[in-house]
């Protein structure tokens, strides 16, 4: 199988190379330059530009613009275009451009509780890219709705995400039932699910929570 990863660098990004890597053939689908295990090849984007995608079995689309905690509440203004950017226009485009090219079955990573007429920012624009998708009618859609991710990022974690980290972990011992796919969740496990749920015969449209690990 070819697969194709976007977003190729981040926290889940890179666990679904690693992952995939072992089986199958794999291109990222990235920005810049990057040291990827050396079974895997590179294709270099540029996202304000226009380009063309290769022929694959599935699109993987991790893209996501690095939010600080506060703006998951209330967005500021300065951080709104650029959010807006990556985790719409960036995700349509590619998402257009791979239906365009033949690639029918695509997987995306959203968030828990996205809706389009949501009042916070963050997840009313991750329920409108879910809209958008949905409408280019896809052979399989995969959604995917983390709640908060854990794992080792790149650049260090401010101690206020650590904080939130520390309480949420113990408070989401209490969440239970349909409440469970808001605790944190691991990167590595979404990543996994991703993997698994992309070669299932599952068509049409899928919605993945923590729940669903």
């Amino acid at each position: 199988m070819k697969y194709f990863v976007a977003g190729s660098t981040g926290l889940i990004g890179k666990n679904l190379i690693n992952i995939l890597s072992e089986n199958h053939q794999v291109t990222a689908l990235t920005r810049r330059d990057y040291k990827f295990p050396e079974n895997v090849d590179q294709l270099i984007l540029n996202y304000e530009n226009s380009f063309e995608l290769p022929q694959a079995d599935h699109l993987f689309i991790c893209l996501g613009f690095p939010v600080e905690l506060l703006d998951l509440i209330v967005m500021r203004g300065s951080v709104k275009k650029l959010f807006y950017k990556v985790d719409y226009d960036y995700v349509c485009h590619l998402a257009e451009k791979a239906k365009s090219n033949g690639i029918e079955n695509v997987s995306v990573i959203s968030a828990v509780g996205a809706h389009a007429k949501s009042l916070n920012y963050y997840l009313k624009i991750k329920g409108l890219m879910e809209q958008k998708l949905k409408s280019l009618n896809f052979k399989k859609l995969n959604i995917f709705q983390p709640s908060h991710l854990l794992g080792e990022r790149d650049k260090p974690q401010g101690h206020d995400v650590k904080l939130f980290e520390d309480i949420t972990n113990f408070s989401g011992q209490f969440l239970f039932g349909p409440l469970k796919k808001f605790k944190n969740v691991a990167a590595a496990d979404i990543a996994e699910l991703m993997a698994k749920k992309s070669s299932d015969s599952s068509n049409g449209v899928n919605i993945y929570t923590r729940l669903d690990i």
